[in-house]
């Protein structure tokens, strides 16, 4: 039992540990990279976010990845 106990506390150790990520978005033949510092996964995935939007009846798709 203990040991169960010690690896479940080792994995979400790890699993909230701050590092760097990367977010890599793409619109069309357009890239884009913006790093996102000391961030949980969570995190940085709240902020990678891919997005779609209308102006002037033209539709806009971002596609955003995190790496």
């Amino acid at each position: 039992m203990k040991k169960i106990l010690v690896i479940a506390s080792v994995i979400a150790f790890f699993s909230a540990c701050k590092k760097d990520y990367t977010c890599t978005c793409t619109t069309g033949s357009f890239s884009s990279t913006t790093t996102i510092k000391d961030a949980t996964k969570r995190q940085a995935q709240a902020n990678c976010v891919s997005y779609k939007y209308t102006a002037n009846n033209v539709t806009v798709e971002t596609d955003c990845s995190l790496k």
